[in-house]
């Protein structure tokens, strides 16, 4: 088994301090990678008008993101969603469903995470990777 598919099948106990401070242990079944990748997002299929946001984190499911909002975005809103990933010729499609939401400190500033729904396969390996890549150099 690679490197890769070994670090994302393990389940883990993670510990991790919530933007309020306070420590929490949620059980996870695939690994997060942080990573920093520039996204839009649009609500639904009646909005025309694409939102930015940012990946922090993505795993095999779902990923993690930084959102500044001026209007809240219901709990499981289906959102289509484009990721930039550098080096790459053209973003990764994919649709997603709002999981949480909290707000940080600063004002209409915004974590969430999203569960991925559809994105193609190859598209979601070619992410995992580069966010493995980048990760792996880090460690």
């Amino acid at each position: 088994m690679s490197n890769l598919k070994k670090n994302l099948s393990e389940e883990k106990v993670i510990s991790s301090v919530n933007p309020g401070s306070e420590k929490v242990e949620e059980r996870r079944r695939f690994k997060r990678f942080p990573i920093k990748l520039n996204a839009k997002y649009l609500l639904g299929e009646n909005h025309k008008k694409w939102k930015p946001f940012m990946v922090i984190n993505i795993s095999r499911e779902g990923m993690g993101i930084e959102v500044y909002l001026q209007e809240r975005i219901p709990i499981d809103s289906v959102l289509q969603i484009e990721i930039i990933v550098p080096e790459k010729e053209k973003p990764v499609m994919a649709i997603g469903v709002l999981k949480w939401i909290k707000e940080l400190e600063k004002k209409m500033n915004y974590l969430g995470g999203v569960d991925l729904t559809k994105i193609d396969s190859r598209d979601k390996w070619m992410l995992l990777d580069y966010a493995y890549d980048e990760w792996a150099e880090d460690v």
